[in-house]
């Protein structure tokens, strides 16, 4: 595990959301005849679902959360060969336009960066 979930880890440990994650999904009555995957599912959707509303009411852990998720973004699906040059690649004209059209529009933006430093 990376040094962000490590740290994500730690915290939800500190603020006791791993407690409450346990009491809610221990205390709250499983509808009748659902199977065991399905209520798991459903415990998940509602953590996932009150871990953000905790995030938006705590700017500290909303950056560690998006820390570690970033992490493990990077860790697991953008890995390095994502951004490894390719060999005989080719963009479109399409794929082309846009770079320059988001170029400049990053000049631009550093640009008015630039003149709201001086102000």
């Amino acid at each position: 595990m990376n040094d962000a979930l490590n740290k994500f880890k730690a915290e939800m440990e500190k603020r006791g959301l791993f407690r409450k994650i346990t009491v809610a999904a221990n205390m709250i009555p499983p509808p009748p005849g659902l199977n065991p995957e399905a209520l798991i599912a459903i415990h998940k959707l509602a953590a996932k679902e009150a871990l953000i509303m905790y995030a938006q009411k705590h700017d500290d852990f909303s950056d560690l959360l998006a820390e570690a998720a970033f992490d493990n973004l990077f860790d697991t699906i953008l890995t390095d060969d994502l951004f490894r040059p390719v060999e005989g690649f080719a963009p479109t004209d399409e794929e082309q336009a846009k770079m320059k059209k988001a170029e400049e529009t990053a000049k631009a933006l550093s640009g008015l960066f630039d003149i709201l430093k001086n102000i």
